[in-house]
């Protein structure tokens, strides 16, 4: 077939719909013509010294708001919505918050009031180094007990009425660490109130946070810094040293998977609890409600609107269930990822849920895929796994198709069958249809190739700096380096992150094209923003995100029907 055309093909895609132009439609609606005859994006304006900058282009590409495709079925551990159809069940909330929540909300305060004066008597005349030297003891350890009985009564005033215990709990001797999973919420924190106070890991910073860093700090928890290059080595060293004390310290808790997900997988568990292959008692959280209001992940609602829905209802419940101590085997105490992960299956086995190969470190592929307007930034690690498994990660084919992007037709409504032969792939690879299922997220039978083009070269690039993930994009925009017009300079920097937006990209324009000729080049705003201190976060290099493997797992998938 030709490039300079893309022709529409009937396909197994294409049950629901023969053709889908609503992204060329919104492209013209966005134009208007000037008193020359000109054809401009149609925008609000406003005068910056004395030069008209649009307030807001209208135009968007259509996918790069999606945050996730429902193209394709798979377990994304970080993806929560809240669903609640019963008329009655929303009728209920709207009452409770009227009749209800207040009283919790004054019922919370109170208690977390008492909690502090209780951490505050308990740490007079005790400095943050003592309390990270040895382990407090006496009538110290009584108001630590009393701290966190105050504490449980916020959960109780906020609707947890109710826990469920299961199992036997071990002692410090017999399990100093306690391995706890799923981790999916702020309200998970009710584990650690529920009993005689645990240590945890937390961050430097939480000390300082009123009210709340007070009673942290009363837990005796290990603190990470953050801004020590040798964090975490040194906080691994801490928890050995706690572990393998002969002070009576108590249990440390740690949240292995080290992030919140929607507990539908357990993803990969961070080694630090394990380096210092001492026993481990793993503990499961489960929450049997009728709705889920409080798991909180990275793809779903903000905390404000899950703690409004969690107090508006009767009550909830949390259980605990402790698993037998888990003694790792000599090649598991040598191996902390070996031991990780088959703590991982145990507990997997437990909660009846399947393992997933996400991580944190994949949060913040997302995050950055969802700051640079990347389409579906949800789905931005099962689409890397799909590329690799198709080879295209080592293939040059998307810069090819970028080179010729401007001079195709019906880009924004491709199908199967084109797809397969714009990139060079057999037409029966189950994961060219994995691919092309993840990016048809209009249910249309088609894709974007602009989306799919994105999507690639960010995740080709995303360890490079944000100028060379730029410069890869210019001939989706324009036609030409050397000669990019105002508009297509605006839509290019979309891609640049949070840190320029509309109004900062059309002033940067104005202030490269001096001599007013309606365009610049990308070499000249390169060199520009290289010589700007405002400008150095184009010039970071993301080191720390990975690729993925050749043949490496790949994450969980379930049958989509």
């Amino acid at each position: 077939m030709t490039t300079s055309s893309i022709k529409r093909r009937r396909s197994p895609h294409d049950a629901r719909a023969s053709n889908d132009g609503d992204g060329l439609q919104q492209e013209e609606n966005d134009y208007e013509t000037d008193s020359n005859g000109t054809r401009v994006l149609a925008t609000d304006a406003i005068d910056v010294n004395g030069v008209t900058i649009t307030a807001n282009l209208g135009k968007r590409d259509s996918e790069e708001d999606s945050w996730a495709s429902k193209g394709y079925s798979y377990i994304n551990p970080f993806v929560h919505r809240i669903q609640i159809d019963s008329h009655i069940d929303v009728a209920k909330i709207y009452v409770l918050s009227v009749l209800l929540l207040p009283i919790r909300v004054v019922g919370c305060v109170l208690s977390l009031l008492s909690a502090w004066m209780f951490a505050y008597i308990g740490l007079y005349g005790v400095s943050l180094e003592q309390l990270q030297a040895k382990p407090i003891t006496g009538w110290r350890r009584c108001f630590q007990y009393l701290t966190a009985r105050a504490m449980r009564m916020v959960y109780t005033s906020g609707s947890f009425h109710y826990i469920n215990f299961k199992g036997t709990p071990a002692t410090p001797k017999e399990a100093p660490i306690l391995v706890v999973a799923p981790h999916s919420s702020y309200v998970d924190s009710i584990f650690v109130v529920s009993g005689h106070p645990p240590s945890i890991v937390a961050k430097r910073e939480t000390a300082d946070i009123p009210l709340l860093g007070r009673i942290i700090n009363y837990a005796q928890p290990i603190y990470v810094q953050r801004e020590d290059p040798n964090s975490r080595q040194t906080t691994i060293r801490q928890i050995v040293d706690r572990t393998r004390s002969n002070d009576n310290w108590q249990q440390v808790v740690i949240f292995a998977e080290g992030t919140c997900t929607n507990r539908t997988a357990l993803i990969k568990f961070k080694p630090g609890a394990f380096y210092p292959g001492v026993p481990v008692q793993p503990v499961l959280l489960r929450y049997p409600n009728k709705y889920d209001t409080f798991t909180w992940t990275w793809d779903g609602p903000g905390v404000l609107r899950l703690l409004w829905l969690t107090m508006t209802q009767f009550y909830n419940r949390c259980e605990v269930e402790y698993l037998p101590v888990y003694t790792p085997s000599p090649a598991e105490v040598a191996d902390a990822n070996l031991y990780a992960h088959n703590v991982r299956e145990v507990m997997a086995k437990a909660l009846n849920v399947p393992t997933s190969d996400y991580s944190f470190e994949d949060v913040i592929v997302m995050s950055r895929a969802r700051e640079m307007k990347i389409p579906f930034p949800g789905d931005i690690v099962e689409i890397e796994h799909t590329l690799d498994s198709l080879g295209l990660f080592d293939s040059k084919r998307d810069m090819e198709l970028c080179d010729s992007f401007l001079s195709l037709s019906n880009t924004d409504t491709v199908d199967i069958i084109t797809f397969a032969e714009l990139l060079q792939v057999d037409l029966q690879n189950p994961e060219l249809h994995k691919l092309f299922a993840l990016l048809n997220h209009r249910h249309k039978g088609t894709v974007s190739l602009k989306s799919f083009l994105l999507c690639s070269l960010f995740c080709k690039l995303k360890n490079c700096d944000i100028i060379t993930f730029l410069r890869s994009l210019i001939k989706l925009y324009s036609p030409s380096s050397q000669q990019i017009e105002r508009q297509n300079f605006v839509r290019l920097l979309r891609h640049a992150g949070g840190k320029l937006n509309e109004q900062k990209a059309q002033a940067l324009f104005f202030a490269l094209d001096v001599d007013n000729v309606g365009h610049i080049s990308f070499d000249a705003f390169a060199q520009y923003t290289e010589k700007q201190t405002s400008y150095k976060f184009l010039y970071h290099k993301s080191e720390h995100i990975r690729r993925p493997k050749t043949n490496a797992a790949k994450t969980t998938t379930v049958t989509s029907n």
